[in-house]
């Protein structure tokens, strides 16, 4: 008689050291269990974070396309080269964060170039819509690599925690009730055996 792939010996050693095992296959599933729930958690707060930057990012373009129209037709389209030519290059350092175990990504912007005294008023005011529009791109594309590393992951732990569940915890703890029974029955058989023996030798010592 096996379980995955454990030969099992109907003897009181084995049985001690079996339950041993289930006892720490169900430490291991009430962690996945956790694991789960901070997981749901956390996706379900990511996707809201998500709607929202989503929503403030459009908001802001169809702020910045009637912003940027009146300044295209002030400046002119050469200003408008000349001026954009000259802003600084951006750097975005994207650093790894743990969520139980799982490395998700941390996007940090790590400059930010200075308008406020290189820039006419009704640029720079475009300029700042504009900032605040990176400022979510880079969550909502934050946010949506988290989500993606969370939910492959999510998917993964769920599938371990059914098959303990529903699959292997029943499976071990109904071969730990087989084996119990027949030490059980072991003992009764042995019992009376000596019990016969005893009487046997009990009715010689009569005779």
């Amino acid at each position: 008689m096996s379980i995955a792939g454990t030969r099992i010996m109907p003897t009181r050693g084995f049985l001690l050291n079996f339950k041993r095992r289930v006892k720490s296959i169900e430490e291991g599933y009430k962690l996945l269990e956790m694991k789960r729930d901070e997981l749901s958690n956390r996706l379900r707060e990511y996707l809201e974070q998500l709607r929202a930057a989503k929503k403030a990012f459009i908001e802001n373009a169809a702020k910045v396309m009637d912003k940027f129209k009146e300044v295209y037709a002030l400046t002119g389209p050469d200003a408008l080269d000349a001026l954009s030519a000259s802003i600084e290059k951006l750097r975005i350092r994207i650093l790894p964060i743990s969520i139980m175990g799982i490395h998700v990504p941390e996007v940090k912007l790590e400059n930010l170039p200075d308008i406020k005294n290189k820039y006419p008023p009704i640029v720079r005011s475009v300029a700042e819509i504009i900032y605040e529009m990176l400022d979510d791109l880079i969550k909502i594309t934050e946010l949506e690599m988290k989500i993606e590393i969370i939910s492959y992951d999510l998917e993964r732990t769920n599938r371990i925690v059914n098959a303990l569940e529903k699959i292997v915890l029943p499976s071990m703890k109904s071969t730990i009730k087989l084996i119990e029974d027949m030490l059980d029955e072991d003992e009764l058989e042995e019992f009376i055996r000596l019990k016969i023996v005893r009487e046997k030798i009990l009715g010689r010592g009569r005779s």
